[in-house]
């Protein structure tokens, strides 16, 4: 069996891998807004449904922005040239949606440890 035979075989082992856990992380999402009730809006005076859904808004917005944003630049990879633009793109999308959003967490427990907003009641 040649490697380019086992290189195939890999990329359609990964991608239908990729696909399973999308499949996955979409039905679990589903059967959480399902279970979901309005008893968890709040919980020990933490708005846990805005922080939810400030974190999913924050999300979407850096992955469309981060993905508009991404350099479409051909990059020479081991010799040779790499120049599709939607690979670049995408993977500039996930390292600098990574950034964005561990930023994100360290100024929400910056914030947090000040205690700002409990002294403000």
């Amino acid at each position: 069996m040649s490697y380019e035979r086992l290189i195939d075989i890999e990329l359609i082992v990964m991608y239908l891998a990729v696909l399973a856990v999308l499949g996955v992380v979409a039905w679990s999402v589903v059967c959480g807004l399902r279970k979901r009730d309005k008893s968890q809006d709040v919980v020990n005076n933490i708005p846990a449904s805005k922080i939810v859904w400030g974190t999913v808004a924050l999300f979407v917005v850096s992955m469309i922005v981060t993905f508009l944003l991404g350099s479409s630049s051909p990059m020479q990879i081991n010799g040779a040239d790499y120049a599709k633009s939607f690979w670049l793109k995408s993977s500039d999308m996930f390292i600098n949606t990574a950034i964005v959003l561990l930023l994100a967490a360290v100024v929400c427990i910056a914030f947090a440890m000040t205690g700002f907003y409990r002294r403000r009641k």
